[in-house]
């Protein structure tokens, strides 16, 4: 029996029942048309040093234990959708380690296209 493809997210819809003071959600059985899935999922490169800028008027002390965002990481591209201003979004699952590397956590997220670089069958990645 064939059954249809997951969704790499869980999408909620507006309940008929919501009020502009008072939005309802319930679980959606998919995504919204908008959404493309890529399938199968592709591996990508995620350029997190863009996403998560760090102010350049503070200082900080680099700590053993928090979370590294200064890199490239490998992700998996799960599917497109348009932004409010047509830009389009991918979402990707990546990882996030500790600098100790003794902790991580995958998280899944739009991200904008053009922090996204794709990797090549060989290994070997091309802009």
């Amino acid at each position: 029996m064939n059954q249809p493809a997951q969704s790499p997210c869980r999408w909620w819809r507006r309940d008929i029942s919501s009020t502009p003071t008072r939005p309802v959600w319930t679980p959606a059985d998919g995504p919204p048309a908008q959404f493309r899935p890529v399938d199968p999922a592709q591996w990508v490169w995620i350029d997190l040093r863009s996403g998560f800028r760090r102010d350049p008027f503070a200082y900080y002390d680099d700590t053993a234990d928090g979370l590294q965002y200064r890199y490239e990481v490998k992700g998996l591209l799960r599917g497109w959708m348009p932004a409010v201003d047509g830009a389009p979004l991918g979402l990707v699952s990546y990882q996030l380690l500790t600098a100790d590397q003794q902790w991580r956590t995958v998280i899944t997220a739009f991200v904008p296209q053009h922090h996204i670089r794709y990797r090549s069958r060989s290994g070997r990645e091309f802009v």
